[in-house]
């Protein structure tokens, strides 16, 4: 497969890193409050959403780090397969993907938001397919 996303300036790693902390926070607490994962996921919900948000976040750094658009769809491909078994349905990752880009809207230099966004978009479009919606 062709690699079409670009690798990410020092800069804009940087500005991840730092952003990365408050983005999955705020996703955290705004799936808790909107979304009530105690009912799929039982009552470790909160510790679940916040590793799995810790993992998009490291995966994502990675694919921004090498450019290698394979990294983010072998991992999407496993989130597929894997997520259901631990109550996470594909609507729930669809909207934390989507929260997570607000997130990170809100919370990078635009110059990184530039770099950043194919990524956050290929992977809220690989969602949306996994998940069945065409917004």
């Amino acid at each position: 497969m062709a690699e079409s996303l670009q690798a990410a300036s020092p800069e804009t790693l940087a500005a991840f890193d730092t952003a990365r902390p408050a983005v999955e926070d705020d996703v955290a607490r705004r799936c808790l409050a909107e979304d009530d994962p105690t009912a799929a996921m039982g009552p470790d919900a909160e510790t679940k959403i916040r590793a799995g948000l810790g993992f998009v976040s490291k995966m994502l750094r990675a694919t921004l780090a090498f450019g290698a658009e394979g990294i983010l769809n072998d991992e999407m491909d496993w989130g597929k397969t894997r997520l259901p078994e631990y109550g996470v349905s594909a609507v729930m990752v669809l909207r934390n993907f989507e929260r997570y880009t607000t997130a990170l809207e809100q919370r990078l230099p635009a110059a990184a938001l530039n770099e950043v966004r194919p990524y956050l978009d290929h992977m809220v479009a690989m969602q949306r397919a996994i998940a069945g919606s065409r917004k």
